[in-house]
């Protein structure tokens, strides 16, 4: 959204039973990433829990000039999503096959930032900017449209997937997506061509890492999405355009 990474603190939580080797692990492949992203680890803090825990408290800075929020997309505007829907529903599955070709485009996915994304779009007219994380594609897309006083609609077939998210999102149904679709679903209009259940669970699958949701001018929204394409973010597609306030604030089409 235009931020800057400064500083980040770790926040871990292992049991004793847990190998020192995989907290190394954890804790050596948190420092890349925040490196990789311009920040410096300045410590943390540890607990003993049951299971592993593990996340960052960042701090970081941003120019007013360059911040994008989530409350400003406009009407007539395109919509670019910028990575894959399906970690969700593949977590299960990676822990089972992890040598898949698929499964490691989604690790990969997953262990990708968005920083390259987000330099990138300032370049162009975009007003709004939100992740795609434990909303899924429809509570992140429901965020912005509330704030900003508009509505959206998507297409499910520009929609990128990874290989098998389809098949996944009937076999490995979470908890996280019945949430998300019994908090937001009321919000959201599955028209006829598109309502099934195999759809709502992708849209409401909670993404971990999940791409940028970019919100631009239309006069724009071709010439950077070719600039993302040609910085190697391959699966950044056009899915949707926002609307006038309507009844619902996101309609979903096959088409």
């Amino acid at each position: 959204m235009g931020g800057e990474v400064l500083n980040c603190l770790n926040i871990l939580g292992f049991p004793s039973s847990i190998n020192e080797s995989v907290i190394a692990d954890i804790l050596t492949g948190a420092i890349n990433k925040v490196n990789e992203a311009g920040g410096v680890i300045a410590g943390g803090h540890t607990i003993s829990s049951d299971e592993i825990i593990y996340g960052l408290s960042v701090n970081g800075i941003v120019k007013k000039n360059k911040l994008k929020t989530n409350s400003n997309a406009r009407v007539n505007q395109e919509i670019i999503l910028t990575k894959k829907l399906g970690t969700g529903v593949y977590s299960k599955e990676i822990n089972i096959n992890d040598e898949r070709e698929d499964c490691l485009e989604v690790v990969e996915s997953m262990t990708t930032l968005n920083k390259k994304a987000s330099e990138i779009l300032q370049n162009y007219n975009v007003s709004a900017v939100t992740d795609v994380t434990g909303f899924g594609l429809l509570g992140h897309l429901y965020e912005v449209t509330k704030a900003s006083g508009i509505s959206a609609h998507i297409f499910m077939e520009r929609i990128p997937l990874f290989e098998r998210t389809r098949e996944y999102s009937l076999k490995y149904i979470n908890g996280g997506m019945m949430r998300n679709n019994g908090y937001f679903g009321k919000h959201v209009l599955f028209n006829d061509d598109a309502n099934t259940e195999e759809n709502s669970n992708i849209l409401f699958d909670p993404q971990t890492s999940g791409g940028l949701l970019i919100f631009v001018d239309s006069s724009d929204s071709k010439a950077l999405l070719n600039e993302l394409h040609d910085n190697g973010i391959k699966q950044a597609s056009i899915i949707g355009e926002t609307k006038k306030a309507a009844a619902k604030f996101i309609n979903v089409f096959k088409a």
